[in-house]
């Protein structure tokens, strides 16, 4: 297991994250998101919040160049409880109809469970965004309890 039990916790429990994806030419791209961990891996719903199209700049970055940051932050205005978690690794777009482990129907339970507001979205026909986590890196306080 790459990501240590403490740091799993803090990412598991905290409810927005920020991604970091650039483009093929290196232009950078950051964008707040919901997530899910599942073992070493993020996942990330293209959801119906109202958007143009599926084809965001972030999916069309990782087509690009699938290395990727998410950082898990807490802040507090007594700066001795700030904390960060950044997660690097590559990412990678899965379709809909893509078979994926753990199942995709698992992935949409977790992000449901976690997000009662995804119970409305019909994210069966929507791709995800997984993030192999590689390398970690925190700092502050990132324990909970």
């Amino acid at each position: 297991m790459i990501i240590p039990p403490d740091i799993g916790r803090f990412v598991e429990t905290a409810r927005v994250a920020h991604l970091a994806t650039a483009s093929a030419d290196g232009d950078p791209h950051v964008v707040a998101v919901t997530f899910v961990l599942i073992d070493d891996d993020i996942f990330i719903a293209i959801d119906e919040k109202p958007k143009t199209t599926t084809r965001l700049r972030r999916v069309t970055n990782i087509e690009q160049n699938p290395r990727a940051t998410l950082l898990v932050d807490a802040y507090d205005d007594d700066w001795s409880k700030l904390g960060w978690a950044m997660l690097r690794g590559k990412a990678r777009v899965i379709a809909p109809g893509d078979r994926s482990t753990p199942p995709r129907d698992e992935i949409l339970a977790e992000l449901r469970a976690k997000y009662p507001q995804y119970h409305e979205h019909n994210l069966a026909d929507r791709p995800l965004i997984r993030l192999s986590i590689e390398r970690v890196t925190s700092w502050g306080q990132t324990t909970t309890g």
